[in-house]
């Protein structure tokens, strides 16, 4: 028997309601029941994960026959974007990335964080499990500037529902295998075909709809035509049974759902083609996939003769001695019910990603020297907590109007690679331009370089290349057990928890106090990391003023600076530095006046920097600028610290070394004034 989806596809990312219908709340427990459908785990012979985990990272590390142990060796890059899921949706349960149990989140004024967001009554709602499949609002622009309170209001409580390891095995069990990327965005904050222009071109060129995919109207220069003006070989992977030269593609189980964009763009016009860019193998159009197949038929059904069929072109191309070898960078198009678009189940995309990782693999050579880059369009209005990089009004090309167009809400981004192989987390902050940035990245060490134009500057300082998550030095070929996507019970990961991978740099904010004027300042910095390298900050106040967010840009050689002039808050003040990978900082307390009234009482102050080496610390000067004793509390909001007192004598200062785990740290000091003084420190030291 093979299984029926009752509901029609959503072509395009149509325009939804955010309700639920009954036909979209198929679980995976009802497609079980009702599908006989055994696919193979991705195998693995005697190998399974005998050189894996902790023990093989333990052991004396012998680089494999056939590498040379750097970006040289990888000789393939294979794009897999599915559909409109976010990370918290699909990975928040996954121990070790900054999902559901994240401490190092927003916290709303009311005492509240971004997991508690209220209805339209008042009432909170929280992340809850689901196993039903439904599409939600994403619309852009959905982020109530920034605040990212208005989740449940604008998309309803359904827009919080996540999926559990035991719902989706295949995927928990790749991402525990491999390297997860968890501070990976999309582009725009809404639907699919802008998100996808990003990852094909760099920019979206002002677009936030899908109106008008698939018309070869689009003028500017993409990807895949640079890569063939350098010399690399490219080709888009997607099943053209259809009906006719731009048409609709969206059939169900066959077509490429209106997601292979290159159909959107002049350059690949199969009726204004010259015959030299239809020839196979070498011709643009052709590579493009940007025709019909003629007089072709395809199953459409789930079963695994159409998989065969509309993988057919990928699945030739990894045979050995093949007409049409696989090209250096591929993009692999999937049709609507594989997709994962709400309103398919995900075990469809699981066995569609299952095929394509079993053909790849079905090559030791190419298994071997690939990387397999697989994420997601956008989130489909799906919750995740984390607040995205923000630019400032004016950043050139970020903005439509005075909105602007991302980052969006975090997609899962997974690397499947020799190169990702054991359980890791990257944590540098990516889109789908740091897809574009790792080929420009590859081919300069080709000797083909290649720069895309279309990628603004702010852009290209906040997102990472993707070489930050891979360890080209430490390759570990060979297949893993991956958990069958119908049937399968995961295998045990390498690691309980996924391992952190080390980042070059690390985002600072230090607070300073003005009694003259009634000012206290938070200076922001970013120290190491690669030329141009930038972070997105953004502060919030967490009382006495009304709740926005104010983004700052913060750079190595462009330091920033927010301050607050208690002057027209009583002389209190209360706010948060939000950043990427944890990254906190909160001040709260009352300036007083320089004065005989405050002469003899205790006057805390608090000088921390972050201390790289072979121990990553937080030095924290514990000052006292009074004549009173200070009293402060030193606690471990998380990782590593437990709770210190230490008490401060008047004019006097002590420094403690609050310890880190893996970099990464967060702690609250408090002191017994009575004016409220609190400050906390989070975040991760550089460890690279």
């Amino acid at each position: 028997m093979t299984l029926q989806i009752s509901e029609p596809p959503c072509p395009g990312d149509a325009p939804d309601t955010g309700e639920l219908t009954n036909e979209m709340r198929i679980s995976r427990r009802r497609m079980l029941r009702t599908a006989a459908v055994s696919l193979g785990a991705i195998a693995a012979g005697p190998v399974a994960e005998a050189i894996g985990g902790a023990r093989a990272e333990a052991a004396e590390y012998r680089l494999p026959k056939g590498f040379k142990g750097d970006i040289s060796d990888l000789k393939h890059v294979v794009i897999l974007m599915q559909e409109n899921r976010s990370f918290d949706h699909y990975l928040g349960q996954l121990k070790g990335v900054r999902g559901h149990d994240d401490k190092q989140v927003l916290t709303f004024q009311d005492g509240t964080t971004v997991f508690q967001q209220r209805a339209a009554d008042g009432t909170i709602v929280t992340p809850a499990v689901s196993t039903a499949t439904w599409s939600d609002k994403h619309n852009f622009y959905g982020a109530d500037e920034g605040r990212w309170d208005t989740w449940v209001k604008d998309k309803g409580d359904h827009c919080m529902w996540y999926y559990t390891p035991d719902y989706m095995p295949w995927m928990y069990s790749l991402a525990s295998q491999y390297t997860v990327c968890d501070m990976n965005f999309c582009s725009l904050h809404g639907p699919t075909i802008p998100n996808r222009y990003y990852l094909m071109s760099g920019t979206a060129g002002g677009e936030t709809t899908n109106a008008g995919q698939n018309n070869y109207t689009r003028t500017w220069t993409t990807v895949p035509e640079q890569l063939q003006r350098a010399g690399i070989d490219w080709r888009v992977y997607s099943d053209n049974s259809g009906n006719g030269v731009g048409g609709s593609l969206q059939s169900g189980y066959v077509g490429e759902y209106g997601c292979n964009v290159t159909n959107s763009f002049a350059s690949f016009d199969p009726r204004t083609a010259d015959p030299a860019e239809l020839e196979p193998g070498t011709g643009k159009v052709w590579k493009a996939n940007s025709f019909v197949y003629e007089g072709a038929t395809t199953p459409d059904d789930d079963s695994e003769a159409n998989l065969d069929a509309v993988l057919r072109d990928l699945i030739a191309a990894c045979e050995p001695g093949a007409e049409h070898p696989l090209p250096e960078v591929s993009w692999v198009v999937m049709p609507a019910a594989w997709s994962e678009h709400p309103g398919f189940d995900t075990v469809h995309g699981e066995r569609y990603m299952n095929k394509v990782l079993k053909t790849l693999q079905s090559n030791e050579d190419i298994w071997n020297h690939t990387l397999v880059i697989i994420t997601y369009d956008e989130n489909d209005g799906k919750f995740d907590h984390v607040l995205p990089p923000r630019p400032e009004q004016g950043t050139p090309g970020e903005f439509a109007g005075t909105t602007p167009y991302g980052f969006g809400p975090r997609v899962p981004m997974l690397l499947v690679s020799p190169w990702t192989r054991g359980g890791y987390v990257a944590s540098e902050v990516f889109d789908h331009t740091s897809t574009v940035k790792f080929l420009e990245t590859w081919a300069a060490h080709l000797g083909k370089p290649f720069t895309c134009p279309n990628i603004t500057p702010w852009r290209r300082s906040i997102a990472g290349d993707l070489t930050s998550a891979i360890d080209f030095a430490h390759p570990r070929p060979g297949p893993v057990v991956i958990a069958d996507p119908v049937t399968g019970t995961p295998p045990r990961p390498p690691r309980d928890r996924m391992e952190p991978r080390g980042l070059s740099f690390h985002p600072h904010a230090t607070f300073t106090e003005d009694r003259r004027t009634g000012t206290v300042t938070a200076s922001m910095t970013l120290t190491g990391g690669p030329s141009g390298k930038a972070v997105s900050l953004q502060v919030f106040p967490d009382r006495y003023l009304p709740f926005s967010n104010t983004p700052y840009t913060v750079s190595a050689a462009d330091p920033r600076a927010y301050t607050w002039d208690t002057t027209r808050t009583d002389g209190r003040y209360a706010f948060s530095v939000y950043g990427p990978d944890g990254f906190l900082r909160s001040f709260a307390g009352e300036v007083l006046p320089e004065d005989a009234s405050t002469r003899h009482i205790g006057l805390p102050r608090v000088e921390a920097r972050l201390v790289r080496g072979r121990r990553p610390a937080v030095r924290l000067a514990l000052h006292n600028d009074g004549r009173h004793p200070v009293r402060y509390t030193l606690r471990a909001n998380d990782y590593a610290g437990g709770t210190r007192k230490v008490t401060v004598p008047g004019g006097h200062s002590t420094v403690v070394d609050w310890p880190t785990e893996h970099g990464y740290y967060d702690v609250v000091l408090t002191a017994d004034t009575g004016t409220g003084w609190t400050q906390r420190y989070a975040g991760r030291v550089a460890t690279v």
